[in-house]
């Protein structure tokens, strides 16, 4: 640490507060783009240290996160505790559309809220942008890429360099400053119901060699990239929102595999590491990741040497809060070594783990001294950052002009042109023939991956259809199609030559997505040809007769794949499936069920 910056912390932590420094360690969810007094006193009277953007929902405190409430029933209020305004919208409301540009004044604006405050000190804004589906903010045209399986797959380590800093030009004109990416886990279990396209595959040094020219190109251009999910949850046949999972993996063939990527990311000098809800016998049997110290202390810190940031996977998912109340469970990460929690809540959670982790301090069972090597590791990145000095003053009338650079649109259909392979086409039938009369059924994307622009919208496949062959007819399904779409589906497929479908993956999407539909297609005698997202048997089935995989619900990605489907393009040959699938599994029709219908579930909030 250079001097000027080491004594200007050192300025910045002794004056203040013991609540300002827990504030500090603590990373809120920032839905929506409405200021309200709940979202500004989280700021003010919690004193956070960052918020976690999500501009597709509104705020709301009638909320569950996957399903769980995140309030301690058993929590004893201290008598100096209060609790912060709460909203009580409804959580199936929908957001709005904001453009780069408005939303630079929105961050701007809570920058100047934080910098108001006697600590003077700005957020971390982080959010996720992994690709595919996992981008939180997709609205004005901000363009999206593949995931990391999809960069892997096109196997040029220059380009995800290239995709890390188009990504971080972009949002730190925003104002973002902290990205949730690279997804270091190495996916070897091809059933993982969490990872899967999120990885960049399952060879480590594949794996590491992307994840470091992601976290370059983030870090190159403004951005403080998050390697994650520390050990490694890719052996995982579970999600860590529902269960909390015991992989039994030995040292050894995790120092071979699992935390071969982190090592990298390490040595690339990567500004944080997120950590994995799971247990890891072979390190500490008692306590998952997130609070074992033998894992972040004497691991992580120690053995790797890593001396950045370490930040919690969300503290809400059900492998942390079905056995650890989270007032507990904050104070405990804390103790074990997470510098900052990530809180996914707008409720009273927040003030009771707030209070959570002060009165551990208070009873003996966190030191100040400990909180202060946090607060201190916090204060260093974000000065490095230049926080101190920037944040706040993002020029809108800026933003605009770098998201819609010609370079960065010409870019972007690069990529995804590029990562694109034909995973199925035994009877030849592309390129299709656009004089065939052709059912397209469209999943409906969950509008939490959505823009609600005339760029990233519900019916993008259908759309790009339309540009090849005006013979058509046009329907759409839920992400997993209810039993009357299935029956809808099948009557106007008798109308047609052939089936053209999406069946994409999505891990939140808890009923499935298309295969049942895929299969009584089958068995009624279409044919049926498949664009998916996902090279592992949920989106290529064994009975389609053609598959593409693009590795990207994003909107280039979908475009771009009826291009290849009417030979307009040809897919790129260097470009080739970064995992080893064998022989894939099927699943019995009689297996999969149609869900019924039920009302709109913003399954984030």
């Amino acid at each position: 640490m250079s001097k000027v910056r080491e004594e200007f912390i050192k300025k910045k932590i002794a004056g203040m507060t013991l609540i300002e420094k827990i504030g500090q360690l603590l990373t809120f969810t920032r839905r929506g783009t409405m200021l309200t007094p709940s979202g500004i006193e989280q700021i003010t009277r919690l004193h956070c240290g960052g918020l976690c953007l999500e501009p597709y929902a509104l705020e709301t405190c009638k909320n569950l996160y996957w399903g769980n409430s995140q309030i301690d029933k058993t929590f004893k209020r201290p008598k100096d505790y209060f609790t912060i305004a709460n909203n009580y919208f409804n959580g199936k409301t929908f957001g709005i559309s904001i453009t780069p540009e408005d939303y630079t004044k929105d961050l701007n604006r809570l920058q100047q809220i934080a910098l108001s405050r006697p600590s003077g000190i700005p957020l971390h804004m982080t959010i996720d942008f992994e690709g595919d589906f996992k981008n939180d903010y997709m609205a004005g045209g901000i363009r999206q890429f593949p995931g990391p399986m999809g960069m892997a797959a096109i196997g040029d380590e220059k380009l995800t360099y290239e995709i890390g800093a188009t990504i971080a030009k972009m949002l730190t004109a925003i104002g973002v400053t902290q990205m949730y990416s690279p997804v270091c886990d190495v996916n070897t279990n091809p059933r993982n119901p969490e990872i899967g396209v999120r990885s960049f595959g399952d060879d480590p040094e594949v794996c590491a060699r992307h994840a470091v020219a992601l976290i370059k190109g983030l870090q190159d251009f403004g951005i403080a990239a998050t390697a994650k999910h520390f050990p490694g949850r890719g052996d995982s046949g579970t999600d860590a929102h529902d269960v909390l999972e015991v992989l039994n993996l030995d040292k050894k063939r995790m120092h071979e595999v699992e935390l071969v990527p982190f090592k990298a990311a390490i040595d690339a000098g990567v500004s944080a590491i997120m950590t994995g809800h799971s247990v890891y016998p072979a390190y500490d049997d008692k306590y998952p990741t997130t609070l074992s110290a033998k894992i972040l202390t004497d691991l992580l810190r120690e053995e790797l040497g890593f001396k950045g940031v370490i930040v919690s996977d969300a503290i809400g998912m059900a492998a942390i809060l079905k056995k650890w109340p989270l007032p507990l469970a904050c104070a405990m990460a804390i103790k074990a070594g997470c510098d900052t929690i990530l809180l996914k809540a707008d409720d009273e959670s927040r003030s009771q783990c707030f209070f959570g982790i002060k009165m551990a301090v208070e009873r003996g069972e966190l030191t100040e001294a400990r909180i202060d090597q946090s607060v201190e590791r916090l204060l260093k990145m974000k000065y490095d950052q230049g926080l101190f000095e920037t944040a706040g003053k993002r020029e809108p009338e800026k933003t605009r002009t770098i998201t819609t650079d010609k370079k960065v649109i010409d870019f972007s259909w690069e990529v995804a042109r590029k990562a694109l392979i034909v995973m199925r086409d035994d009877k030849k039938m592309l390129p299709l023939n656009p004089k065939q009369k052709m059912l397209v059924i469209e999943q409906r994307i969950p509008y939490e991956f959505l823009g609600k622009d005339p760029y990233c919208h519900t019916h993008m496949f259908c759309e790009a259809m339309v540009e090849h062959n005006q013979n058509l007819i046009l329907a759409d399904t839920a992400f997993s199609a209810f039993e009357d779409e299935i029956k809808e589906c099948l009557e106007l497929a008798k109308q047609a030559d052939l089936v053209v479908m999406t069946n994409y993956y999505a891990r939140i999407v808890k009923t499935g997505n298309n295969q049942l539909l895929i299969k009584k297609l089958k068995e009624a005698g279409h044919k049926v040809v498949v664009v998916t997202n996902n090279p592992y048997v949920e989106g290529t089935t064994a009975e389609a007769d053609v598959v593409v995989c693009n590795f990207s619900g994003t909107p280039d990605s979908i475009r771009i794949s009826t291009d290849l489907l009417f030979g307009k393009i040809k897919p790129c040959p260097t470009t080739k499936l970064p995992v080893k699938l064998g022989k894939q599994e099927t699943v019995s029709a009689k297996d999969l069920k149609a869900p019924k219908k039920h009302p709109l579930n913003l399954s984030y909030c």
